[in-house]
């Protein structure tokens, strides 16, 4: 049990002895709990709503969602042999004591019995108090279990809630939450936040860390939030510390100004965000999709590398045909290893393979065969693409690695790795460079590394720094041509 410093003893026991809860979180709870409900299907696709009890007929499958004639909510489908299922969603009230926020967090648990009634009950479990301490200050009481390996919440009326403990574990017991919105504005009237529409954020988004919101105290951040929030883009809000307050709608979120009634209306997220900056469609299906590939476990940056190779609409395509049951990592290596084979990947014969598996092990065994060739003609194209950056002045002159064996050159000349670099310069991930004497061409002088028309590593021999005269080289080179290409 961790030790509960004095101050936030007593905040604890005020928030215990004279604190209510805000009026109208009896109805809010009431909301959400028709959220926890079901469509029970029994034979002849007979279906009943345990929220308003209705019956009707429906030729959904059990797994998939209905909506109810009704009450015109949708929920899941079970089987009318369901004996037990149970609802758990999180919650939360921003409190304050004197001039000390408190975040109070509430579990609601509805159980569907046998007869397919509904019991539900809501507790306070946790509370936390907001600082700027890398570390959250969250304390548990009596219904939070003391088990090390499995958080449990007890809603018997047996165990006590006004007995604190800090909570010690090095895993949250709870970063998101629906948060109760109708005090908050009160709450925030006189303070550093009574402009930054948190309430409205708390309004429009479902599940949120009440706390990241709070704990951007500065200037800065309040007004990108509260910039996102007017402009009715709630969720992005929520990550207000990805996007600049200043410059062009372009400039701050990758997409021109056309988009920006879409992006309002779908009050989509972050993740939504980057997905339609690469299928730059207005098509909310299409990127609820790609979305669910992120969901999973895989990262934005294999729909990045596939939409490289193919049309993120014909990635959709073969994805579908295989039932959404599609690697994205498996298959970016896939396309990657078809592309530097010379296949067509234009054709869905090579973009489209049958068994994914099966064909990428095919394709890597013949790219470890053919490597260096393959890597070598592909650094040969990119210096030709890249020969356009080509630029000196009187003293220096930067052009492209051109070859393979030019790399190998520049790596033992200059005592560096950049060897090393062949296969990610084959592929794009970066550009090399080589800087030389205007009157010693031939002879190593500064390697130098690019990624995004931004030079990001420059070395001379055995890695050292170059001196400022080839550094102001380097940043003319970047401003007039790097920049100018971009």
């Amino acid at each position: 049990m961790g030790y509960i410093k004095v101050a936030y003893r007593n905040i604890l026991r005020q928030l215990d002895y004279y604190s209510d809860l805000p009026k109208g979180w009896n109805e809010f709870i009431k909301e959400q709990e028709k959220h926890h409900n079901l469509v029970i299907k029994s034979s002849k696709n007979k279906c009943f709503c345990t929220n308003c009890h209705h019956h009707f007929i429906s030729n959904k499958k059990i797994k998939e969602e209905v909506k109810c004639p009704n009450c015109h909510n949708k929920y899941l489908i079970k089987r009318s042999n369901l004996r037990y299922y149970e609802f758990k969603d999180y919650f939360s009230i921003l409190d304050r004591v004197n001039d000390t926020f408190v975040i109070r967090y509430f579990e609601l648990k509805t159980i569907l019995d046998a007869m397919h009634e509904s019991h539900s009950s809501v507790v306070e479990f946790a509370r936390e108090i907001p600082t700027d301490n890398y570390y959250r200050d969250v304390f548990v009481n009596e219904k939070v279990s003391r088990c090390q390996c499995h958080i449990y919440i007890n809603h018997s009326d047996f165990y006590k809630t006004d007995k604190w403990r800090q909570y010690t574990r090095n895993y949250s017991i709870i970063d998101y939450s629906i948060v109760f919105p109708n005090n908050i504005k009160s709450l925030l009237k006189d303070t550093e936040y009574k402009y930054s529409c948190i309430w409205d954020i708390a309004k429009h988004s479902t599940y949120i860390d009440l706390l990241e919101l709070i704990k951007n105290k500065n200037d800065y951040a309040i007004n990108r939030i509260e910039l996102l929030a007017k402009m009715k883009l709630y969720n992005l809000a929520l990550r207000a510390n990805e996007f600049s307050s200043h410059g062009s709608f372009q400039n701050i979120f990758g997409v021109s100004k056309d988009y920006y009634q879409f992006m309002k209306r779908y009050n989509i997220t972050y993740t939504q965000l980057k997905i339609l900056r690469l299928l730059k469609e207005k098509d909310i299906n299409k990127i609820r999709y790609l979305e669910k590939f992120v969901n999973y476990g895989e990262s934005i940056s294999d729909l990045e590398e596939i939409s490289q190779y193919i049309s993120l609409n014909r990635f959709i395509k073969y994805s579908k045909m295989h039932r959404g049951k599609v690697g994205t990592y498996l298959y970016k290596d896939y396309l990657r290893f078809a592309k530097l084979l010379g296949f067509d990947l234009k054709n869905n014969r090579y973009a489209f393979p049958k068994n994914l598996k099966e064909e990428h092990d095919k394709l890597e065994k013949q790219y470890e065969l053919q490597s260096k060739k393959i890597i070598n003609k592909a650094i040969i194209k990119r210096g030709k693409e890249l020969s356009a950056n080509k630029y000196q002045n009187k003293t220096f002159i930067i052009l492209p690695a051109r070859s393979l064996k030019d790399l190998q050159d520049e790596s033992k000349q200059q005592n560096n790795c950049v060897r090393t670099y062949a296969k990610k310069y084959a592929e794009g991930s970066c550009d090399i460079y080589f800087m030389r004497s205007t009157d010693k061409p031939k002879k190593s002088l500064v390697t130098v590394e690019v990624k995004n028309n931004k030079v990001v590593q420059s070395r001379i021999k055995n890695n050292n720094n170059p001196n400022e005269k080839q550094i102001q080289f380097l940043q003319k080179w970047e401003q007039s041509v790097l920049k100018e290409a971009a």
